[in-house]
């Protein structure tokens, strides 16, 4: 007898803690909603401006070449125009890569013959150059950060 009564006590405590939880039951007041799954869109990737990318660059080459004001000027029309173009293939989805890269080098050709009209074939050859590998404006950045540290030291010292 006094094991039935320990049964039925253990079974009364069970069934009151399974009430208690809610367990398999919609929470009143929750029936019928579910959220709306998030949609989160990617979008496109925001293209570079080309405007600012020609200026930054022109005034590079102005100190590599040590070019005047209108070569400067016809110089960084010939960037603009050449970003972007390099910029519209990029961003185009339909394009594959093999068809991106033949393009790019097409351009890359027209370039290079807008610039030989202008300049000498050893200032082409330096841009081109600084255009594909881009090791001097990495260098030019580098200098203008630790120029800035050294200003922060001699601030503070």
């Amino acid at each position: 007898m006094k094991h039935i009564a320990v049964f039925v006590f253990a079974l009364f405590l069970g069934t009151f803690s399974i009430e208690a939880q809610n367990i398999g039951r919609v929470a009143p007041g929750q029936r019928g909603y579910s959220p709306q799954p998030r949609t989160t869109e990617a979008g496109e990737p925001e293209k570079p401006d080309v405007n600012q990318m020609s200026i930054e660059k022109a005034t590079l080459y102005k100190e590599i070449l040590g070019i005047d004001v209108f070569e400067k000027e016809v110089l960084r029309t010939y960037l603009k125009d050449y970003y972007r173009a390099r910029v519209d293939i990029n961003y185009d989805p339909e394009l594959k890569f093999e068809d991106k890269q033949k393009l790019i080098n097409a351009e890359q050709k027209k370039f290079e013959e807008a610039l030989k009209e202008v300049f000498t074939d050893d200032q082409v050859e330096q841009v081109l150059m600084e255009e594909q590998f881009g090791s001097r404006a990495k260098e030019a950045k580098k200098e203008a950060k630790k120029e800035k540290k050294r200003k922060r030291k001699k601030k503070k010292g």
